[in-house]
């Protein structure tokens, strides 16, 4: 089984050193409810970011929502 390529927010979180945890919190801190380490992860891995959390995570990282999630490109403005 082949792994699937690293996400761009499992390589950002990893060139800022962040824990799993610590980006948990700064989810939290834009006013959503805090995401478990263990559903982050299951996201950097393989699962969609999902669209409430995709705000929250543009501004955290600075990753357009639309490199984020390609397949909801049109409603971020972006082509597909």
């Amino acid at each position: 089984m082949s792994e699937k390529p690293e996400t761009s927010l499992r390589k950002w979180r990893a060139g800022q050193r962040y824990s799993l945890d610590h980006v948990c919190d700064l989810i939290q801190q834009q006013g959503l409810k805090r995401p478990s380490a263990a559903k982050l992860s299951r996201i950097e891995r393989d699962q969609d970011i999902p669209p409430d959390l995709l705000p929250a995570i543009e501004a955290i990282t600075g990753i357009p929502a639309k490199e984020l999630r390609p397949d909801l490109a049109k409603i971020f403005g972006g082509a597909q």
